[in-house]
């Protein structure tokens, strides 16, 4: 059945910019994300045809939470042909490899859609920064803007553990960088190079969500929406600029907030 046919109960509730939408479960979390999508999607493809034609930009996140939301979406009527997706962040490895999250959403997902995906143009013999570079450029190309820079339609994020979201970790120099859209970032000597959207172009989104579910992001969550420390957390940092941020969670993820 197409998600948008289901009813799917959430508890919404505002906390202080943050617009937060609590499901029951991981399942129904994921039902729900994927009928918000399918209707922007849907909603952005409408009048970006009545406009002229141009395709709506998706910014498209890897994780186990997404996985779910991508199989329900697979399942959707979805006006792929008017959009063009691309990745968040991304592990620079080849585009084959088990943690390429780019291979992930086109297998669940993108794959035979009709949908423009551009990959992270990884090479063997090309360096993370310049392929960071190439990628940003074809992102430009891609989407709309004005005079202050691009405007991506859609972003999808998750959020980790530590409150890192997109490949923006703490203690990062990427949380930083205030003059680029898209850059490569190291992260760790056991998978060092990721490439990532920056806060600058998060916050020229016209919507993120983001999605985060399980007990073990419960503290994270807790942190970023409701903080009792003096340095933020990244993920709490997208809600610094203008875009709006809608953050669908489950309860388990949403245990250890003060909900009205």
């Amino acid at each position: 059945m197409d998600g948008t046919q289901q009813q799917i109960t959430q508890h919404r509730v505002r906390i202080g910019r943050a617009d937060v939408r609590v499901f029951e479960d991981g399942a129904t979390l994921a039902a729900g994300a994927a009928s918000m999508i399918a209707s922007f999607i849907r909603r952005e493809v409408t009048k970006a045809r009545a406009a002229g034609g141009r395709l709506v930009s998706v910014a498209m996140a890897g994780g186990s939470t997404p996985v779910a939301t991508y199989r329900h979406l697979a399942t959707m009527d979805i006006p792929w042909s008017g959009v063009c997706a691309w990745v968040g962040d991304e592990r620079y490895v080849p585009l084959d490899d088990e943690d390429s999250n780019g291979a992930m959403i086109g297998r669940s997902l993108l794959d035979g859609t009709g949908a423009r995906f551009l990959q992270v143009p990884w090479a063997d013999d090309r360096s993370a920064p310049d392929a960071a570079a190439l990628y940003e450029a074809e992102l430009l190309a891609s989407m709309g803007g004005d005079a202050r820079g691009p405007r991506p339609d859609l972003i999808l994020a998750g959020m980790g553990g530590d409150g890192h979201t997109l490949s923006l970790f703490p203690g990062s120099d990427a949380l930083d960088i205030t003059d680029r859209w898209y850059i490569a970032t190291e992260v760790s000597a056991a998978q060092p190079w990721r490439l990532t959207a920056t806060y600058p172009l998060a916050y020229r989104a016209a919507a993120v969500y983001v999605l985060v579910s399980g007990e073990s992001k419960a503290p994270a969550l807790a942190e970023v929406l409701q903080p009792t420390g003096d340095h933020p957390l990244p993920a709490r940092r997208l809600m610094e600029g203008g875009a709006p941020v809608s953050w669908l969670v489950d309860r388990a993820a949403a245990a250890g907030l003060d909900l009205p």
